[in-house]
């Protein structure tokens, strides 16, 4: 084992894994400022003191048909990023959901690696691909969820599991602490198309085609809040000359949050952007729709009756999901209709926003996480 200050390499290959990672890091040179962070993830964790051996672009493909096509490269990667973890030997090697990718490198490396193995921010396995507990329990010392239910569903399968709470709890709080609704006599209505290629071609269509419907009833501005992935050139084409507000970060962070804030209704894809709208509490419905391939193979894998993380961890369905064939431009705007025009209806769905932050607690999810693992690189 090294001595302090102590080394890690952390692996964040999503938008959303680099963003936690980023308040992970950050968190983690609060205690321990010497630490030094290598790894793979995005713009966040660069700018929160990890040095990069990859971007998060080089390794995130949506769906089995992209990874498919890119096989060759993600191979030469894995196999790159496996033997720079064995010469770098951190003490602490993190993992950040992202499963595919994450899980092959901790069983790549395992019999071969002197540090513990945390994983961070649980694959939602109890979802799909139960498969890969097999691949934890042989591999993580530890792991660190963010729902509490995650808790006994590894104690069932032997995995060492503690709930440090969600991140974005925290997040948002600090956020909505800051951050007041504005005042405005037009509605807002936002989409969110995701932050990868493949989706952002399959939302944006539809979601264009959505927009203009709420165009011609209702006098309101349109949002489409962007990835900082794609140049705003990207967008433009899918929007067939309609004058709607492309909405880019360009690493403001709260750009994004003010947009989702100042909404009266968020379309959205599956994903983290569920989480953070029901948290800031704007009324939202949930759409996805993947090719006919990738569909065919997750429909068998797939084993709960939501996609929606709230409708997961409340039980019911508290928001309207349209997903696959069901998402219809028409479909999709008569609810958004219903959500604007029908106060107990609004209502009622505001109420579970709320029930959600009682079930996620408030703990700080970063700064526990940090706790849990500079108390491991002292064993």
């Amino acid at each position: 084992m090294n001595s302090e200050p102590g080394k890690i390499f952390i692996i964040a290959g999503e938008s959303s894994g680099d963003m936690h990672a980023a308040s992970l890091l950050t968190e983690l040179k609060r205690s321990l400022p010497e630490l030094t962070a290598k790894g793979i993830g995005g713009q966040e964790l660069k700018a929160a003191g990890a040095e990069l051996i990859f971007d998060k672009s080089k390794v995130s493909y949506i769906g089995f048909s992209a990874v498919i096509k890119n096989i060759r490269k993600l191979k030469k990667i894995i196999t790159d990023t496996k033997n720079f973890i064995l010469k770098f030997d951190p003490d602490i090697l993190i993992l950040v959901d992202f499963p595919g990718f994450n899980l092959k490198i901790a069983s790549g490396i395992r019999k071969s690696f002197k540090g513990k193995i945390v994983y961070y921010i649980s694959p939602q396995l109890w979802a799909w691909h139960k498969s890969r507990v097999k691949v934890i329990r042989e591999t993580v010392d530890l792991m660190i969820v963010v729902f509490p239910f995650e808790v006994d569903f590894y104690k069932k399968e032997n995995v060492k599991a503690v709930f440090a709470g969600h991140p974005l709890v925290k997040r948002t709080d600090t956020f909505l602490s800051a951050n007041k609704k504005e005042e405005s006599k037009k509605l807002a209505i936002s989409f969110m198309p995701g932050s990868r290629r493949d989706e952002i071609r399959i939302m944006m269509p539809v979601m264009t085609e959505t927009a203009e419907l709420f165009k011609k009833e209702f006098d309101c501005n349109i949002n489409f809040i962007c990835s900082d992935n794609f140049e705003l050139s990207f967008y433009k084409p899918y929007l067939k000359d309609n004058e709607f507000n492309l909405v880019r970060s360009d690493g403001n962070d709260e750009l994004n949050y003010k947009t989702i804030l100042n909404s009266d209704l968020v379309i959205t894809k599956s994903g983290t952007s569920t989480m953070e709208c029901a948290l800031i509490g704007t009324p939202f419905s949930v759409v996805y729709k993947t090719g006919a391939f990738n569909y065919a193979i997750g429909k068998r894998l797939i084993q709960v009756d939501h996609i929606a993380m709230i409708n997961i961890l409340l039980g019911r369905t508290a928001v309207k999901e349209f997903l696959q064939e069901k998402m219809v431009p028409e479909d999709i705007f008569e609810e958004g209709k219903k959500i604007l025009t029908d106060n107990k209806y609004r209502g009622d769905m505001l109420m579970s926003f709320k029930e959600l932050r009682s079930v996620l607690t408030d703990k700080n999810a970063s700064a526990n996480a940090a706790d849990m693992i500079a108390e491991l690189m002292k064993v």
